[in-house]
């Protein structure tokens, strides 16, 4: 019987059992504004935000440019009539953008999760070919950040080239303890501790072309692309066995040190599509897939780097996200709401979670909303409330509800100043 884990965590706000896979639960890319729509951002963007989706479309921020968001997250799991909640919260993401050639060129750089991997099983199993009984805690924490530097230039009317380079890096942290129930040594638990540390380098060209199709209004095409990659990984494991009653070391022992390794990330595809009428309204439609059955980790010898790839039990995932926009007025100067953008959408993923033969869905819908401030700097919040994973075949459910708050502020920065 698995037990699940509460708590109260503010550095992550994914605690999951299904970021037991792979590198954990994925991030997207998208910031707050994008987060109220579903996180659309593909073939639509504005020069008042910035777009770390589609770096295309950087070549808009003709401001210089500095985005920040707070998350939290409540979640309450179930599984088999039992349950649990939990909390968590903490820094979405920091990102800056500013022009290198007005209207032609921007960059942005930023720092920002690319996967969390926290969570805490626990069940009963038999251990020994003699039926004895443990009690086995698996627990996971860490995960991978992102250092992200990216360029959007407007090659010609319509047209937007743009490149993401970002560099992962992070430790996983995966324990195993083991108390016997039943047998002989009753009063000694034995851990087993596996550390990774990943690095590495992924790209990610795009596109975005706009085509004029009334009064102020046009069609986008989105497109971005990531290739395969390879992070390097540094692997150490280790088992400790105490005693329960007072802590005591009995023995412990370095079972692998500093193993070299690679991790294969499988390519990325997403295309998007929106229809819009400048600071009016946008109505679009993101569709992306990744093939995590091509995810793999080596083992690497001195003299052999041929050994076996395991993929972790991953399937390829799937995101269909449909979302929209609208400013009532945003040149109102009487009704302050009038000039508010207000955000909706509804995002369908299949992940990469394959557990007891289930691939692991999940459902959300989201709102939200931007918030005018002087400078033509904003606040934007976003909600989001769905549903991971199923009862179904001895699987937990989890029914979530996100709230994010992130405040983008737009300047001139480096300007020469005259004085006469």
């Amino acid at each position: 019987m698995i037990l699940l884990s509460a708590g109260i965590t503010f550095a992550q706000t994914d605690r999951t059992p299904y970021s037991s896979q792979g590198l954990g639960s994925l991030n997207g890319p998208s910031l707050m504004h994008n987060s109220g729509m579903a996180g659309l951002g593909i073939a639509t963007g504005s020069g008042l935000h910035i777009n770390n989706v589609n770096p295309a479309l950087l070549y808009q921020n003709s401001l210089s440019a500095f985005d920040a968001a707070f998350q939290v997250e409540y979640k309450s799991m179930s599984k088999d009539g039992e349950s649990a909640t939990n909390i968590g919260g903490g820094l979405a993401y920091g990102i800056f953008a500013f022009p290198i050639v007005n209207n032609r060129w921007s960059i942005s750089i930023g720092l920002s999760p690319y996967s969390n991997v926290d969570y805490m099983i626990q069940e009963s199993r038999i251990v020994t070919s003699n039926d004895e009984v443990a009690n086995l805690t698996q627990e996971g924490s860490g995960g991978l950040s992102q250092i992200h530097f990216s360029h959007g230039i407007r090659v010609f009317k319509g047209l937007a080239l743009g490149i993401k380079a970002s560099y992962l890096f992070g430790a996983i942290d995966e324990n195993l303890s083991i108390l016997p129930v039943t047998g002989d040594d009753l009063n000694l638990v034995t851990t087993y501790s596996d550390n990774i540390f990943y690095k590495g380098v992924t790209i990610e060209p795009a596109l975005h072309y706009s085509l004029k199709t009334g009064n102020n209004t046009s069609l986008n095409l989105g497109v971005v692309y990531q290739p395969e990659s390879s992070l390097n990984a540094v692997r150490n494991i280790n088992f400790e066995n105490r005693q329960l009653n007072n802590n005591q070391l009995v023995s412990s022992d370095t079972i692998v040190n500093d193993q070299e390794g690679n991790v294969i990330l499988p390519r990325k595809l997403g295309v998007g599509l929106a229809l819009d009428k400048a600071f009016k309204y946008m109505v679009g439609v993101d569709f992306t897939m990744q093939d995590w059955e091509d995810f793999g980790a080596y083992q690497s010898d001195a003299d052999d780097n041929n050994s076996p790839r395991t993929n972790d039990g991953m399937l390829n995932a799937y995101t269909l996200a449909v979302g929209g926009q609208i400013i009532p007025d945003i040149n109102s100067v009487n009704n302050y709401f009038k000039r508010v953008a207000y955000r909706a959408g509804f995002r369908y993923n299949v992940t990469p979670f394959n557990v007891n033969d289930t691939q692991i869905t999940n459902m959300g819908i989201t709102f939200g909303f931007t918030l005018p401030m002087s400078n033509l700097s904003s606040l934007n919040l976003s909600f989001e409330a769905g549903t991971l994973g199923t009862t179904d075949n001895n699987l937990i459910r989890e029914n979530y509800f996100k709230a994010g708050l992130g405040i983008s502020f737009n300047d001139r920065w480096f300007i020469r100043r005259k004085y006469d």
